[in-house]
Formats: C-alpha cells, structure tokens, sequence
C-alpha cells in the first residue's frame, strides 16, 4: 500500500505521505465511495459487468480498465456502487508493479447510455469522483471514449469545467473508430464489438475470478486506515525530520539503492 504511494512519487517521501492524509481525509468524508465489506457481498454487483479489469496488458504493459455505461441501471444502482467497484478493480490493478509502472488505460463505453442518467453527475458526485480519480498512485492513466455521439460529447463538455485538468487532459474521444481506438488499445486483447480478435465477448469468468479468487488479499485491506481522531480535519501533511539520515529526496541517485526499494515492494 505505502509503496504505490512512494513509487508515483518518485520516491519523495513528503509528497507521498501528504497524497496518503488527502486520500484518508476524503475516505473519512465520504466512506460510501469506497471499498469498505468483504469481497463476497460485491458478487452480484461485479455480475453485472458494468466495470472490469482485462487480464491482459496493452503494447505499452498497461492494465486495461473497462466501463460500460450502457450497462448500469440507475434502477437499482447507486453512484457510490460504480465508486466501489472502481476501488475493487484498482485495488488488484495497483498491487502490481508493472501497473505502477507503466499505468492504466481506461475504456469507457457509451453506447446505451442515457442523457437520463446524467442527473446522477451532480456537481458534488463528479467532485468526489474527480478527486479520487486525481489521488490515485498512478503516473499514467488515460481515458480512451468509444461509442459516443456528437450530442453525447456536447452533453459531456458541460461538464468538463468540473473535471481537473489532469484527467480532461487524458481524455480522448474515437467514437466507433475502432483502427483509432487500436493504436492504444490492441484488437488482440479486445473482443469483436471493439473490432477485436478475441471472440464474440469478454471471457467473464476469467475477468472475475482475478478478483473472487483472492477474498483474503481483499479482505484485508479492510484494515487499512486511521483511527477516528488520529488525523485532523484541519491538518496538514506533517513534514519529514530533517535530521541527520532524516531529509527527504526526489529520485534516488543511486539506482541500487532504489532497486532495493522496489524488492522491498514486491515482497
């Protein structure tokens, strides 16, 4: 957990600890949009393939992250079950170094969505949502739009001025240009309906046995946290001492020295 902090950092031992207090901070606010019961109660909600990671990496050994918003049922659905799914697939996707690396790219598919369900994206939910996406421990992560209208991104640019800069920089748009979409997202980890090579659909099974196969690395991230109190509403990253062995660095100049580090993570 501190080393997906430490290596998005590059290693600044301040920067990642302050990430970590904003990240607990907003969990403490709005525990709802969060990973927070055992990981055999989100079954049925993982059914629904609304939010999926691919089990194989793109060209540039990014994880895939799969959206189908045509697939959510507002019905029955509530924003902060989307928010939880995203933590659960994001959980497995950074415990890997190779993610931590080399990123995620995110597919969101629009076909079937409904301009209805855009009074879901109120100023507040696209707040929170933007600030989890904006504090996790990724230096690389893009969002690639398939399936959508020019009315659809019309509707969409209403809400750009509500999205930081960061993520509407990463944002591009292929409609169902699938050789487009191909230049960053292979045909060959992608089935027919995304122009791909690899059968009608996603293989579901395997796609949700990376998760429902591991209850216990799940489970116990449940622990993770502070104690209520621990950290102020009001406070602010605590600097690091700068004694003697205590001072605070960017990257390491010696490159064994990080190597250390980085066997210490996948340990």
């Amino acid at each position: 957990f501190l080393c997906r902090f430490l290596y998005c950092c590059d290693w600044n031992v301040e920067e990642a600890f302050g990430r970590i207090v904003k990240l607990i901070k907003l969990k403490e606010a709005n525990p709802e949009w969060f990973f927070h019961k055992p990981i055999a109660t989100y079954s049925e909600l993982l059914n629904r393939n609304v939010k999926f990671a691919l089990d194989r990496r793109d060209r540039r050994g990014r994880r895939v992250f799969v959206t189908r918003l045509g697939a959510v049922d507002f019905s029955n659905m509530a924003v902060t079950d989307l928010a939880n799914l995203d933590d659960i697939w994001f959980e497995l996707m950074l415990n890997e170094l190779d993610t931590l690396e080399n990123g995620v790219t995110c597919l969101i598919d629009m076909s079937g969505y409904s301009l209805k369900s855009f009074r879901f994206l109120t100023p507040h939910n696209i707040r929170i949502g933007s600030a989890k996406t904006d504090l996790l421990p990724l230096k690389n992560i893009e969002f690639h739009v398939v399936n959508s209208s020019v009315f659809m991104n019309a509707a969409i640019a209403i809400l750009y001025p509500m999205l930081s800069k960061k993520i509407k920089d990463q944002v591009r748009f292929h409609y169902s240009n699938w050789e487009s979409l191909h230049q960053y997202i292979p045909a060959d980890i992608l089935p027919q309906e995304y122009g791909g090579t690899v059968g009608k659909t996603f293989d579901f099974k395997t796609i949700h046995g990376q998760v429902l196969d591991r209850p216990n690395e799940f489970d116990r991230l449940l622990v993770y946290g502070v104690r209520k109190g621990t950290v102020s509403p009001t406070s602010t990253a605590a600097p690091v001492p700068k004694g003697k062995g205590g001072k605070a660095k960017g990257k390491h100049k010696e490159a064994t020295e990080k190597k250390k580090q980085v066997i210490g993570c996948e340990e």
